[in-house]
């Protein structure tokens, strides 16, 4: 079930004065945490490269990558950010998790028989910039993209876990603004 924001909780079959807008405000107001920071880039890439699944209906068929294009193009998004709400004195060093998973869709005792791979045709690694909490990651202006083909990814790092930012700019992926992720992914998936 999808929600709107609208439906309210219930106690005794009554309707209360509290909705699932409440419970967002409450669970996830603050931007500047990881983990919402993680699904706020989520949110930003599939918005501009207009995904055709929704996060819950991919995470209901057990897919291992996390967006897909309205081309079909397979995409993981990773986040990563200078802040975090509990230690802005301490700009963090940039990383992302880019470790292989096993991914199949046979049955469970085959499953432990899979090799670890990727399962996206591309990654996008996205940067939140700002160096105070006093900006708000909702300005996409504040967002550096940078897009990698999978491929690349697998021959140049096979078995690695995490990737810091130095690394990745040795692979030479294509930086682009908000509006410039579709391109970029074209541009890097034609070649």
């Amino acid at each position: 079930m999808t929600y709107t924001g609208d439906e309210t909780f219930m106690v005794d079959g009554k309707t209360i004065n509290l909705t699932t807008n409440d419970f967002w405000q409450w669970a996830y107001s603050d931007l500047n945490n990881s983990i919402v920071q993680s699904m706020l880039a989520k949110f930003i890439v599939a918005s501009s490269i207009k995904t055709v699944t929704t996060r819950l209906e991919r995470s209901r068929t057990g897919n291992s990558y996390d967006l897909l294009s309205k081309n079909g193009y397979k995409v993981n998004v990773r986040a990563a950010a200078y802040i975090q709400t509990l230690d802005e004195e301490y700009p963090d060093h940039i990383s992302f998790s880019i470790a292989p998973i096993k991914f199949s869709n046979r049955t469970a005792s085959e499953y432990e028989t899979d090799t670890l791979q990727r399962n996206s045709d591309v990654y996008i690694f996205c940067i939140y910039k700002a160096l105070t909490t006093n900006e708000t990651p909702l300005n996409l202006d504040l967002w550096n993209f940078y897009v990698l083909s999978t491929k690349i990814l697998n021959k140049k790092k096979p078995a690695i876990k995490t990737i810091t930012l130095p690394s990745l700019m040795k692979m030479e992926p294509v930086q682009c603004d908000y509006y410039g992720i579709s391109e970029a992914i074209q541009k890097i998936l034609t070649v």
